[in-house]
């Protein structure tokens, strides 16, 4: 998928992340806009907004399942990593209940092998 069908997509739905997916730096990068998305998606945890947290999760998952390779990669490169998640109380208990399970599963693979990466200091 092209950097500006992931931007128009996610804005249709967010619409407030219109701006900053649109913009001159993130406009042209499939990661700077999955990190992004993942840290409005992180807020949304924060804030204890679950619905949004929910759909956030019910986007990426579907983004996810239509995934061409660039997609893929920059999930694994820059949504993943970019949730902290694990790092936030309560986070990975969230994760569990509100993604998807085929979101969560990549999500979980994405988290072993991060922390069995040589010399990794996660988790």
């Amino acid at each position: 998928m092209l950097p500006l069908q992931i931007a128009d997509e996610l804005t249709r739905v967010f619409p407030g992340l219109g701006r900053e997916l649109h913009a001159p730096a993130t406009m042209s990068s499939l990661a700077a806009q999955l990190a992004r998305f993942a840290a409005f998606t992180r807020l949304a945890f924060k804030g204890e907004q679950l619905d949004l947290l929910a759909r956030c999760f019910a986007v990426a998952n579907r983004l996810l399942g239509q995934a061409d390779a660039e997609l893929l990669a920059a999930f694994r490169d820059a949504y993943f990593p970019c949730l902290h998640l694990n790092a936030l109380p309560g986070g990975e208990r969230m994760a569990r209940q509100l993604m998807p399970a085929a979101l969560y599963g990549d999500y979980a693979q994405f988290l072993y092998a991060d922390a069995h990466r040589p010399g990794s200091a996660s988790l």
